[in-house]
């Protein structure tokens, strides 16, 4: 398969998908993440586009870069064809994209471009950041087999890892924690959640044609 991961900001990815891309991948699927924002706003671009680059390297996977402004991503016509222009030229067979329920504008603006340029797509999930509310997964991915991958992932957001706005709190931590509460509600140890906009069983299972 081919799947394609979007997030707002660099690190957005490996937080909420991390280990689940980490575990397609592994698996032999090609990996695309696009990234809308160089997260100019959270440190310096340069430095942030290295990680992001770094991070990509681990997974295998195409990095593309949408270009907007950090804080300024609004829902227009150019970011939904922006967003569309990937999905033409990838055409996906999985769409991860972080959830609409979002105290940060640039998620919020995102989650809603992409659920209208993947309309046609048979694949969506919306995966959660530390900003997101109102998130109930009724999907689950175990990765536990891959949780110090995911780890590994977000350590190469190196200056972001303190940037919790918890005194003390890592986003390793935090990231670890989510998928514990995440693995509890599955019965696993570590898990990631979605919530499903659309979920073709079929051909994720390979019995869909």
């Amino acid at each position: 398969m081919k799947i394609l991961g979007i997030g707002a900001h660099p690190d957005d990815l490996e937080f909420g998908c991390g280990g689940t891309l980490q575990k397609l991948a592994s698996n032999g699927h090609k990996v695309h993440m696009l990234v809308m924002t160089h997260g100019s706003v959270g440190g310096d671009s340069r430095e942030r586009m290295g990680e992001q680059k770094k991070a990509a390297a681990l997974l295998d996977a195409k990095l593309y870069w949408g270009g907007f402004e950090d804080t300024g991503v609004v829902l227009n016509r150019e970011l939904i064809r922006t967003v569309e222009r990937h999905v033409e030229a990838i055409k996906p067979d999985l769409v991860f994209v972080n959830h609409a329920a979002d105290t940060h504008q640039d998620h919020r603006s995102v989650a809603k471009a992409v659920e209208t340029a993947a309309r046609y797509m048979k694949n969506l999930l919306f995966y959660e950041v530390p900003t997101t509310m109102d998130f109930n997964p009724g999907v689950f991915v175990d990765i536990g087999p891959v949780i110090n991958r995911k780890v590994a992932l977000l350590k190469c957001h190196r200056s972001q890892v303190y940037k919790t706005r918890v005194k003390n709190l890592s986003i390793i931590e935090s990231a670890k924690a989510a998928a514990m509460f995440r693995g509890y509600q599955d019965r696993v140890k570590y898990a990631e959640g979605f919530v499903p906009r659309r979920l073709l069983l079929d051909q994720l299972l390979g019995c869909g044609k």
